[in-house]
């Protein structure tokens, strides 16, 4: 099975995984995902005030965590794809494999 995220998918994942790891709520997290073709991903929260960096792993990370939490998708069985276009914006397709 695949699953596409879409930039706002993203950015909730992300403000997610951030309000986790700052202990607030996830509306109290702003985002701006980042792609530099050198670099690749990154994002930068903005909570309370502070700006927390995030990596591509870190991103890939939130994914897994908001399935987990909000879908109840095991995070070992997901493969998760980030890719930015100028037409589309930032976007994921998350392959979940089946463990049987």
């Amino acid at each position: 099975m695949e699953l596409l995220f879409n930039e706002q998918d993203l950015v909730d994942s992300v403000c997610v995984f951030t309000s986790a790891r700052e202990r607030v709520r996830p509306e109290q997290v702003e985002v701006d995902l980042e792609f530099n073709p050198d670099f690749g991903f990154a994002a930068t929260a903005l909570v309370h005030g502070r700006t927390v960096r995030m990596n591509e792993q870190d991103i890939i990370d939130s994914v897994a965590l908001y399935l987990r939490d909000y879908h109840q998708f095991s995070p070992d069985s997901l493969l998760v794809n980030l890719s930015f276009s100028e037409t589309e914006g930032f976007t994921g397709s998350i392959q979940v494999r089946n463990n049987f």
